[in-house]
């Protein structure tokens, strides 16, 4: 326990203050604007916490986990840029499309490697996670083709990435519980 005290708390104060920083710039009025300003600083707060961590992780895992920080900071950076020097009649605006897709590719390869690289029974867990997640959202995604046609409000692309990952975490716990 004595181990994982700071990290947790340095994880909370950066989640306050995370929180803190965006309730106050976005003044959230709406369903939409509140769930972003509580979710959002949890990223932050979870990158603070595993770094803090790093030393307790084994060393194919601290080697991932700084390929996929590098990654995602460099997609930070793309969209950034991206979006700063973005015109709509830039003879270059769909070669700014790469900016922020290219580093995404290299995370994705990080994430393959880190899984290939993990001991079996891990490995297991992530496929059967990463298969569940997979067959889910597809699943998902196609029978609300039905829902919307019997009245349901728009799909939105992006709810496909959040439920992919919300099916990823059940069928990590799953797998994990009937590993353990």
């Amino acid at each position: 326990m004595k181990k994982y005290f700071w990290p947790v708390i340095a994880g909370m104060m950066t989640y306050v203050l995370g929180l803190a920083l965006m309730n106050h710039d976005l003044h959230p009025a709406t369903a939409a604007q509140i769930l972003t300003v509580i979710s959002l600083p949890l990223w932050p707060a979870i990158l603070v916490s595993f770094a803090l961590n790093l030393k307790l992780a084994k060393p194919h895992m601290k080697r991932y986990f700084w390929r996929f920080t590098f990654g995602m900071s460099a997609y930070v950076v793309g969209l950034g840029v991206a979006n700063h020097i973005y015109t709509p009649q830039s003879p270059y605006k769909n070669w700014l499309i790469l900016l922020p897709i290219l580093p995404l590719i290299y995370v994705s390869f990080a994430i393959v490697r880190c899984v290939a690289d993990s001991d079996e029974m891990w490995r297991k867990i992530y496929t059967e996670a990463m298969a569940f997640s997979g067959l889910a959202t597809g699943f998902t995604c196609f029978s609300y083709l039905f829902l919307r046609d019997m009245g349901a409000p728009e799909f939105h692309p992006e709810w496909a990435f959040y439920l992919m990952w919300a099916y990823y975490g059940i069928g990590f716990i799953v797998s994990w519980r009937r590993y353990k």
